[in-house]
C-alpha cells in the first residue's frame, strides 16, 4: 500500500505554477513532454494515450496522478505490458491508501515524477511500497568448471581422474523485497554437462544499494544443496547430495523487463575427494514483479 504524496511541478520558467498553466491550453505538461490521459480502466489495466510513437515501451512504469488545487497527488502506479501506436495497456501494480485510479486521471513516466520532489520524498515512498513485493525471474548461463569430464579403469571400474568442464545451467529464481535495500531469494537451477548433472536449491540475499526498485547492482550470498548425478562411459552411474555456499555480482534493470546479469562464485563440496563441481558462473535473466 502506498502513501499518498503531492508535488507542485516547476515549469520550464522555473516557477512553481499549476500545471494547466504552464503551456497555454495545455492541460498538463512537464519538462516540455505532454502528460497522458488515462482513458480506461478496469480492476487491474489501466489504458493510457501514450503510445510507441512517443516512445513507450513495454515494461516501461507510470505514475497516475490526480490535480489537487496547485499540486498534484500521486494516485498509483502502472507498468506497460502492451503497446500499440497510439496507447497502452499497463497492469495496476500499486494504488495509493484511500485512492482509485479515474478516466482522464494523468499519467507520466515514473523517473519524471520522482523529478518534480526532493530525494527525501522519494525514499520514504519508495521504501513503504518496495517492501513485500515479490518477482521471479528465468536465468539462462553457463557454470565455469560446474562439470566433471570422468574416466573409469575399465578393469576395476573405479574412478581414476576427473577433468573439469563447462555446464550449461537454466534457473528459476523468486524474490521478495523485506526491505528498501534487501531482498531474499530461492533458486532451483539445472546444470549439465558432459558427465554431471547438477540440480540445486539455492537460498540467498542480496543488497541493493539504490534501492530493489531501481536500475543498479547488487551484491549478494547464500547457501544451498546440490544433487549431482553423473553417467561417465561404462555405465557407471552414480549420484550425491552436496551442501555449498554462493557470491554474487549483478546489475538490474527493473524496468526493462526486469533484466538482471550475474556474475559469481559458487562454492561445492567435493565428492570423494576428486568430483569438485566448485565453479565461475555467470547468468542472464529476464522476469517481471508482482
Amino acid at each position: 500500500m502506498m502513501t499518498k504524496m503531492s508535488r507542485t511541478l516547476k515549469t520550464s520558467t522555473g516557477k512553481n505554477e499549476k500545471a494547466n498553466n504552464t503551456y497555454g491550453d495545455d492541460p498538463a505538461v512537464y519538462g516540455g513532454e505532454q502528460m497522458a490521459y488515462v482513458i480506461k480502466v478496469t480492476p487491474t489495466l489501466a489504458y493510457l494515450d501514450v503510445g510507441e510513437a512517443v516512445g513507450a515501451m513495454v515494461g516501461a512504469n507510470y505514475t497516475i496522478l490526480r490535480e489537487d488545487g496547485d499540486d498534484w497527488v500521486m494516485v498509483g502506479k502502472v507498468q506497460l505490458v502492451r503497446v500499440d501506436d497510439h496507447f497502452s495497456i499497463g497492469e495496476i501494480v500499486e494504488i495509493a491508501e484511500g485512492e482509485t485510479i479515474e478516466v482522464l486521471y494523468r499519467a507520466v513516466a515514473r523517473w519524471e515524477w520522482e523529478g518534480m520532489g526532493s530525494m527525501s520524498e522519494q525514499g520514504v515512498a519508495r521504501s513503504r511500497s518496495m517492501v513485500g513485493r515479490r518477482s521471479f525471474h528465468l536465468l539462462a548461463g553457463a557454470d565455469w568448471g560446474g562439470n566433471a569430464q570422468l574416466s573409469y579403469d575399465p578393469f576395476t571400474t573405479i574412478l581414476t581422474d576427473t577433468k573439469s568442464g563447462t555446464a550449461w545451467s537454466l534457473g528459476l529464481r523468486l524474490g521478495q523485497a523485506v526491505a528498501e535495500r534487501w531482498r531474499l531469494n530461492l533458486t532451483y537451477r539445472i546444470g549439465k554437462g558432459e558427465d554431471v548433472t547438477q540440480l540445486a536449491i539455492e537460498a540467498d540475499v542480496h543488497w541493493v544499494p539504490r534501492g530493489c526498485d531501481q536500475a543498479g547492482v547488487y551484491f549478494g550470498g547464500g547457501v544451498g544443496v546440490q544433487q549431482l548425478s553423473w553417467d561417465p562411459p561404462g555405465n557407471n552411474t552414480g549420484s550425491a547430495n552436496k551442501s555449498g555456499f554462493n557470491f554474487t555480482f549483478g546489475v538490474q534493470a527493473p524496468e526493462t523487463m526486469n533484466l538482471v546479469f550475474e556474475v559469481g562464485y559458487q562454492k561445492v563440496i567435493k565428492f570423494d575427494d576428486m568430483i569438485d563441481l566448485s565453479n565461475v558462473r555467470t547468468y542472464l535473466g529476464f522476469g517481471r514483479r508482482f
